[in-house]
């Protein structure tokens, strides 16, 4: 009987250390800058709230301040390169508006109703970027090996930069202006009025069928 009640407490407490949460108390933010090897959701329309999920490990690593409106998610590891992002990991972030985006790493990053006029995105990783909402205009800039999946996004002008062998997928009502270098594939949706495209290597801008 002593034995089994060990049993039950030690995995008790081996379940503990795996799951976990802890909120963030920071200032109010309207823009994000998220560099490293984290999984970050980001639901707009929200009140401000940060959240890190995972355990205890990496609740400890992941590095959150807000400089001039901006929150900056960081994560501190000396070999944070090789740093394999297990299931559960991640960031949660709610907030009411979401101006603009700055994301770089190798974890999955998902952006939940994005609203408003002007939206900036800068992704540079090897990770994915997905995007859903509605905007005026939309200046995307990408770089890297990863994918940006950004058709659920519908923007009424858009103007992307992408640079790097990953994919990229974009919605466009009006205006598209669609520039590719490396080996990428930009696919654009909603069937723009006006598209000018610019592609050096052997990479491609095509509508999607």
């Amino acid at each position: 009987m002593k034995r089994a009640a060990i049993a039950a407490l030690l995995a008790f407490a081996s379940l503990s250390a795996q799951a976990a949460d802890q909120v963030r108390n920071v200032a109010p933010f309207k823009t994000i800058d998220a560099r490293g090897p984290v999984s970050l959701v980001v639901e707009v329309g929200k009140a401000h709230s940060v959240r890190v999920e995972g355990n205890q490990k990496f609740i400890d690593r992941v590095t959150t301040e807000v400089v001039n409106g901006e929150l900056r998610l960081g994560f501190e590891d000396k070999n944070r390169n090789n740093v394999n992002i297990k299931d559960g990991e991640r960031v949660v972030v709610t907030m009411p508006e979401l101006a603009s985006f700055r994301g770089e790493g190798a974890g999955l990053m998902v952006l939940n109703n994005v609203r408003g006029d002007n939206f900036d995105v800068n992704y540079r990783g090897a990770g994915s970027l997905q995007m859903n909402g509605r905007v005026g205009h939309l200046r995307l800039n990408a770089e890297g090996v990863g994918e940006v999946l950004a058709k659920d996004l519908v923007a009424q002008d858009a103007d992307v930069t992408f640079r790097g062998i990953g994919e990229v997928s974009v919605h466009a009502k009006n205006r598209l202006n669609a520039s590719v270098q490396g080996l990428g594939n930009l696919t654009y949706y909603g069937q723009p009025r006006s598209v000018s495209r610019s592609v050096s290597g052997i990479g491609n801008v095509t509508a999607a069928k």
